[in-house]
């Protein structure tokens, strides 16, 4: 019977292995806006400084703006000469229709007149008490009341059409003017420059006197909400996902911060990402700290890496079956920091750490120092291992390779 080898053993648990990622962040206004002019003119007077809270809406450069007041006016006086003009001629189309109305009444009486007339003269002609020559007479009144009933209809009509055209250039003049004054006072409005929304004054770009032009950025506004901006390499980048409370270290605080955004097409092989401030106390924009996050590596059964063997072709443990060692053939899913997930070891047995040398598969072993592989891990529970800090836009190093199939080469060997 051979030696007993005294081995150090650790029992082997179900749970997800979880790295702890670090990258650098940088916090940033939520908004922030290069405030652009809408109008052209000389400044007189910068209402705000550097630093300054403003609210939406607040006066922070104003431009000098007397010609525009002129502007102002002379649309005002315009507009009042087009409604002067248009109600002239409405009391003037108003008076000409009274008239016409009562010309085209008399000429209808001297009609009806004219008419019973004749038909008297018809009677008196048919009884030989009225010559031929008076009832052409009263004929020819007849005609006359009619011709004068017909102009008078004609003239009504077309007072009535002409006052219509009239007044309705009139009023298209009224309009015209209105939209001139209205114009003008949107341009002296906009020859003061407010702040869109509320929040600090971050840069003031113009001088007294200095001309500005339209769509030129007089000063920059960010709003009061701060955010930390940071990238994660796209292998990471599902597991961060909107609405996860991460962790942002600077040198002298530490602040929970909510990412709020999905993660898009990596640029320059990075995910950039968002992540909201929580609380009260901000740090001001351009601080720069570290932002830690999980990423879940691999489910299976979670053994410590100093388990781990590789013969240049399979990677495999020692296992403790029956006071003998036993080799078992696994596959890595993912390593981190001390510990690695695997399959092919089931959860609850003892597997063999550093392998002394000369062990060989059927070696008799006692344990000693029993060990777990982590004090966190949990069964089917999550395994947080931690790694150091990683460089912002680099991949993560561990101790020991994440990837399956590169194992550290052990004391023990496999026949």
């Amino acid at each position: 019977m051979g030696a007993v080898i005294a081995v150090q053993t650790a029992t082997s648990q179900s749970g997800t292995l979880v790295a702890q990622r670090q990258t650098a962040g940088t916090v940033q206004p939520v908004t922030s806006s290069q405030v652009a002019s809408q109008a052209t003119g000389v400044v007189s007077q910068v209402l705000a400084n550097v630093g300054d809270s403003v609210k939406a809406g607040q006066a922070v450069i104003q431009l000098d703006d007397s010609q525009l007041r002129i502007a102002v006016q002379n649309a005002q006086l315009a507009l009042q000469n087009a409604r002067i003009n248009l109600t002239t001629q409405t009391n003037a189309t108003h008076d000409a229709t009274q008239k016409l109305q009562q010309q085209l009444q008399a000429a209808q009486t001297s009609l009806s007149t004219a008419e019973n007339s004749y038909a008297s003269a018809q009677k008196v002609y048919a009884l030989g008490g009225l010559s031929n020559n008076d009832l052409n007479n009263a004929k020819a009144a007849l005609d006359t009341a009619r011709a004068n009933y017909s102009a008078a209809q004609t003239a009504l009509a077309q007072n009535a059409r002409a006052g219509d055209e009239s007044l309705a250039q009139l009023q298209v003049a009224v309009s015209q003017a209105q939209n001139q004054l209205q114009n003008a006072q949107i341009n002296l409005a906009n020859a003061t420059l407010r702040a869109p929304f509320a929040g600090q004054i971050a840069a003031i770009n113009v001088t007294m006197g200095e001309a500005v032009g339209t769509n030129s950025q007089p000063f920059t506004l960010v709003s009061p909400e701060r955010q930390v901006a940071f990238n994660v390499p796209p292998t990471d980048a599902a597991s961060v996902t909107p609405g996860q409370v991460l962790s942002f270290n600077t040198v002298s605080q530490s602040f929970q911060v909510k990412v709020n955004q999905r993660a898009a097409a990596p640029i320059n092989q990075n995910v950039p990402l968002t992540a909201r401030i929580l609380g009260n106390t901000l740090p001001p924009a351009g601080t720069v700290g570290t932002l830690s996050y999980s990423v879940r590596l691999a489910q299976g059964t979670l053994i410590p890496i100093a388990a781990l063997q590789n013969d240049g072709v399979n990677n495999y443990v020692f296992v403790v079956e029956g006071g003998k060692a036993k080799i078992q053939n696994i596959t890595v899913l993912a390593q981190a920091a001390s510990s690695a997930a695997v399959s092919g070891v089931t959860a609850g047995q003892a597997v063999i750490l550093n392998p002394p040398p000369g062990l060989l598969d059927g070696s008799s072993v006692t344990e000693v120092n029993l060990q777990t592989p982590s004090a966190q891990t949990q069964p089917s529970k999550t395994l947080p291992t931690r790694q150091n800090p990683t460089p912002k836009g680099a991949l993560p190093t561990q101790s020991g390779s994440n990837k399956p199939g590169t194992t550290p080469q052990g004391g023990g060997s496999q026949p």
